[in-house]
Formats: structure tokens, C-alpha cells, sequence
């Protein structure tokens, strides 16, 4: 009878995944996506696979790169499929995205369920995890990827080892999943201390701790095992972008936990970009603030332990899965962010199922009526939250105007707006941006080299060049800050200087498309074509799809006056090139020139 009954819980779902977080597909590529994703050679060489899954999850080398000590060779292997199949059309990539939502919003109905709850109660879980407005970030961006893989493997894992304990052949599957869940994010590291307490809270009080040891052994040697992996791939540890003492640590933390509390059980004003900065005393009002809300959650724990004691492992899933985002500095200069919610998420909507359980064991009716009543205009509202916040994540401008309104002094949120105008040709008004980022954090080199592009871009090449060298001195290595600089010196004539500087900037990056074709396109600009016909020899067996370098190829030809072959190169160039611009008019003009010929 149950089976019967159940048939409307997955549909339901579906639907409520679908309405709630489907318009997101209808985004574009957005803030991180681009290096991620648009421009890089890795994701769209299938050969290339075997270097995605040794290396670094970022392609380039430059010292500000916040991702350098991120291992997540999954997320950039699902990148390459989703190239495969869709190319560089976001929709595919969206849909993905959706699809591991859907999985993950299945799973937490299955971890439900292997907890005894009824169908009913596994399906308010559920379904809470399905429409939760926290989890838009992860979802409707792209990048927000590495949450949803990590917490897919994760979960399969979990519920693989609570099989185990009955079929021995499950814990394989649980040890290679949570191996998966590493390899997409650092994030699920603390699976074995929540096996522990998982076998902990429902063990005999005489076996405990035994029983606890025995059965998260294999994941903490399988944790063991990925750390000497990553270590291999990254070359060993990174420098934290900053360290906090420790009393200014314990303040922070408690803020930040407190403040996540508060977003996963009403998710109210949610930000891309929180405004906050690490507190520095436990004096602070907001610690106090803090303090008294995790009392009042301690003391419901201890009610819940009077309970019922195995309901203990929901609270303390939240607690192990935010001890990662507790290592502050590691990851950037995010305090705070909505996507490192979703994985702690899934035991506040076990937790609510739980709740949704004991409405249902108390028999009353009209409570339970009322109750279901409650939870439906809930959902309505969450998933309304949801659609409204997903809209956010159209396109970068959007996104970026939407972060200015709470943080209006981030240089970070500046600089991104200024490029997301930039690309849109709004030059002017993403000057104003770029000079803001740079006035608000003088040592922040990727604005002061947005700022000369845009300076470059309007004719003002003296201040450009003053701010593509104050680039360089901030970060010698920064990719583009060389490769601009040294093509914008050859175009003002100081060859010998701007080519020195766009070799050095290509033997940093040798392999990315980008400083090459920045090295090539000066090689021609000063007569050596067939230097420049070389690099972009070297461009083609990194990137055969990248565009430009068929566009400069013809170009050469052209002049050359191979008007036959310069042809092919821009027919090829506007095969690849999806935008109508100046440079796709040129192509288009160099093969009906040769046409006439």
C-alpha cells in the first residue's frame, strides 16, 4: 500500500526542483565561470583529461590565484563532458547543474527513509532541500558545481555504508564515493567523524566507542589516501591569504556559525558577496548575539537527547560539514558564503523530517492538518524566494549590480561589475568601476590592470601603460597585465621592450592560448609574421579551438596576399566565433575578397 501511496513523491519533487530553481537555465556563463569554463584550453581538449586529473583545479599559475590549493579533478572532468555534449552553450551546463540537484534532493528522501521515517516525513525533508533559497548559488551557477558533486558522492556514500552494516559489498561503494566526494570537494573531508557519530548515537553504551572506531576507520585511511594524492597534484601546502589569532579566530567563528544557523532557518536577505569582515575581539555585540543563539540551540539539543538520542546525528551533520569553512584565509577572502551551506544543509532538512515524524506519531488530526497546511505555504514561499533569488544569477551585470546594493565599498564587486560592462562595450561606465576597485585596494593588481585595458580601450594609452606596469609590480607573473602591456608598448613603438615583456609573460604561461596570441599578434605588428606564425603553431596544439588565432592567421595570410588560405583561416574563425563584431565583418570581408579574386 505504502509503494501505491509513494508513486507522487518523486514527481513532486521534480516539479518543485523544476519550478523553483528551473528558470536558472536561462543564465549565462557568469564571474567564475569564464576561467573555469570559457576560457579554458583544459575542459575543451579530451585529451587533455589525463592533466585535469593530476593538476590543480586552476589553470593558470599567477600568485593571486585564489584557487591554487583546490584538487577537484571530478568537477573539471564534468566541465570536459558537458563541453563534449553542449560546447559552450550554458544551458547544457545548467542542466547538469539541476539534474545533480535533483539527485542530491533524492538521496536526502532515501537518508530519510533509511532513518525510519515515514514516506510523508521523508518527503517534507526532502522537499525543504529542494526549495531552499540557500541553495540557489550552488545550483544556478555554474561553478557552484564542486558543492553538488561533492554532496552527491557524499550522500550515495553515506547511504552505501548504512547498507554495509548488512551487506559487507556496500562499504566499497562507500569507501570509493567518499574517495569522489574528495576529489570534487575539499568540503566533504569530514564524513568519517560524522560516521562516527552516526554509529556512536545508536550503539550499546558498552561498545560505543569501539563499535564508533571500527566503522569510520576505512574513511578516515581513505581521507588519508586523497591527502597524499592532493599533496602530489599541488606540490604541498599553500599560504593562507590570511591568519586570524586566535581569540579573533574564536569570535569569528562563532559569528559565522551563528550567522549560517540563521540563513539555513530563515533565509532572509541572501548575498553573493556578504559584507562582512573577521571580527577581532570577543567583545564584539554580534559574539554576544551569537553566543545566546547557539545556548538556545544547545539547549535544545539536550532536549532532543532526552528523545530521542539518534536524532543527535542531524545536529551534528551541521556541525562537522561547516568545520571546513571554519579555515579561514584558506579559501580567499570569503567570510561567508551560501554555497558552503548546502552540504551542512542536508541535516537541518533530516532534522525538520524528524519533526515532520513526530506530528505524524502524535495521531492528532487536526495537528497534523494544520501542520501540513504550515508546510505547503512554506514551500510555496521558499520556492517563490528561490525563482525570485535564481534571476540574480543571469548574467554578470546582474549579478554584480545586485552585490553592489549591500557592498558598495568592495573593490572585488567593483572590478567584477567594470568587467561585465567592459564586455558589454560600456566603457566609460566600467572605467568608473575599475578606478574605484583600484582606489579602494590599491594593491589590488587585476583592477589596475582592468583599469589600463579600459584606459587602452579609449585612446589614453599613457595612463594605461602607468597602470598595466603597476599591474606587473603588484604581481610579476599576472597573465594579462603582461600580455596587455607588453602588446600595448609594441603598439606605441617600443618593440624591443614589449616583445621582451610578452616572451616572458608566454614562458610564464606556456600554456595559455591567451598570452601566446598577446605574443604572436605583436610578432606581427613588428614585421616577424613568421615568428607569429609559429606561436600560433604552439596555440593550435594547446587550443585547436580557439578562435582567435585562426582569425590572426588569416590576417597574416591576407597581407601576405595568400587570400586562398586566409580565407580558410576566417572561415574557420567564424565557425568558432559566436559574436557579430568588428573582427567577424573583417573575416567576412577577407573571404569575399578572395571570392573576387
Amino acid at each position: 500500500m505504502e509503494t501505491v501511496r509513494s508513486r507522487w513523491v518523486v514527481p513532486a519533487l521534480a516539479g518543485l526542483v523544476l519550478v523553483s530553481l528551473g528558470v536558472g537555465m536561462a543564465g549565462g556563463f557568469v564571474w567564475d565561470d569564464s576561467p573555469l569554463i570559457v576560457e579554458s584550453s583544459r575542459v575543451k581538449d579530451v585529451a587533455r583529461l589525463g592533466e585535469i586529473l593530476t593538476t590543480g583545479f586552476w589553470e593558470t599559475a599567477d600568485s593571486h590565484d585564489r584557487f591554487r590549493a583546490f584538487f577537484r579533478p571530478l568537477v573539471s572532468s564534468s566541465y570536459a563532458l558537458d563541453h563534449a555534449i553542449w560546447g559552450l552553450s550554458p544551458v547544457g551546463f545548467h542542466l547538469t547543474n539541476l539534474l545533480l540537484h535533483f539527485a542530491c534532493t533524492l538521496l536526502v528522501l532515501r537518508i530519510c527513509r533509511d532513518a525510519g521515517l515515514d514516506v510523508r516525513a521523508a518527503f517534507c525533508g526532502a522537499a525543504l532541500f529542494a526549495v531552499h533559497p540557500v541553495h540557489v548559488e550552488s545550483v544556478a551557477w555554474i561553478s557552484g558545481r564542486t558543492d553538488l558533486l561533492a554532496t552527491l558522492f557524499l550522500l550515495v556514500s553515506f547511504a552505501a555504508f548504512t547498507r554495509g552494516e548488512v551487506h559487507r559489498g556496500w562499504r566499497w561503494v562507500s569507501w570509493v564515493c567518499f574517495l569522489a566526494a574528495l576529489f570534487s570537494k575539499e568540503a566533504a573531508a569530514p564524513l568519517p567523524a560524522i560516521v562516527f557519530v552516526a554509529v556512536w548515537v545508536r550503539a550499546k553504551p558498552g561498545t560505543r566507542l569501539r563499535e564508533a572506531i571500527s566503522a569510520s576507520l576505512p574513511f578516515f585511511l581513505v581521507l588519508a589516501l586523497y591527502a597524499i594524492v592532493r599533496t602530489q597534484a599541488l606540490g604541498g601546502g599553500t599560504t593562507p591569504l590570511y591568519d586570524l589569532e586566535p581569540l579573533a579566530w574564536v569570535a569569528t567563528a562563532l559569528f559565522v556559525v551563528a550567522r549560517y544557523l540563521t540563513l539555513m532557518i530563515l533565509p532572509l536577505g541572501l548575498d553573493a558577496h556578504y559584507p562582512y569582515q573577521p571580527l577581532t575581539t570577543l567583545l564584539d555585540a554580534r559574539v554576544a548575539v551569537a553566543v545566546g543563539m547557539l545556548a538556545l540551540v544547545g539547549f535544545g539539543l539536550y532536549r532532543l537527547a532526552r528523545i530521542n538520542r539518534r536524532a543527535l546525528l542531524w545536529p551534528a551533520w551541521i556541525a562537522l560539514a561547516l568545520t571546513p569553512v571554519l579555515t579561514f584565509g584558506r579559501f580567499g577572502d570569503v567570510l561567508l558564503a551560501d554555497r558552503f551551506v548546502y552540504l551542512p544543509s542536508v541535516g537541518l532538512c533530516v532534522l525538520a523530517a524528524c519533526g515532520a515524524q513526530a506530528v505524524l506519531d502524535a495521531g492528532s488530526r487536526r495537528w497534523t492538518t494544520v501542520a501540513a497546511g504550515s508546510f505547503a505555504v512554506a514551500l510555496v514561499l521558499l520556492s517563490a524566494a528561490t525563482f525570485s533569488r535564481s534571476l540574480v544569477w543571469d548574467s554578470d551585470e546582474r549579478l554584480f549590480s545586485d552585490m553592489l546594493k549591500t557592498s558598495p565599498s568592495s573593490a572585488l564587486v567593483h572590478n567584477n561589475l567594470g568587467r561585465a560592462l567592459y564586455e558589454r562595450d560600456e566603457i566609460v561606465r566600467a572605467i568608473e568601476h575599475f578606478e574605484r576597485a583600484a582606489e579602494i585596494a590599491p594593491g589590488y593588481s587585476q583592477a589596475h590592470n582592468n583599469l589600463a585595458a579600459g584606459l587602452h580601450a579609449t585612446g589614453r594609452t599613457d595612463e594605461a601603460l602607468l597602470h598595466y606596469n603597476e599591474a606587473l609590480r603588484l604581481s610579476p607573473g599576472l597573465m594579462m597585465a603582461g600580455a596587455n602591456g607588453g602588446h600595448l608598448l609594441v603598439e606605441l613603438g617600443h618593440v624591443r621592450e614589449g616583445l621582451e615583456i610578452l616572451r616572458e609573460t608566454a614562458r610564464l604561461h606556456p600554456d595559455a592560448p591567451v598570452a601566446l596570441f598577446a605574443y604572436s599578434d605583436a610578432l606581427h605588428l613588428a614585421g616577424r609574421s613568421a615568428d607569429a606564425l609559429a606561436v600560433l603553431d604552439r596555440i593550435a596544439l594547446i587550443d585547436a579551438a580557439f578562435p582567435s588565432a585562426y582569425y590572426l592567421r588569416g590576417k597574416i595570410h591576407s597581407d601576405a596576399g595568400r587570400l586562398d588560405a586566409a580565407a580558410r583561416e576566417m572561415e574557420t574563425y567564424l565557425d568558432l566565433w559566436d559574436s557579430e563584431d568588428r573582427t567577424a565583418d573583417r573575416a567576412r570581408a577577407v573571404i569575399a575578397n578572395a571570392a573576387a579574386s
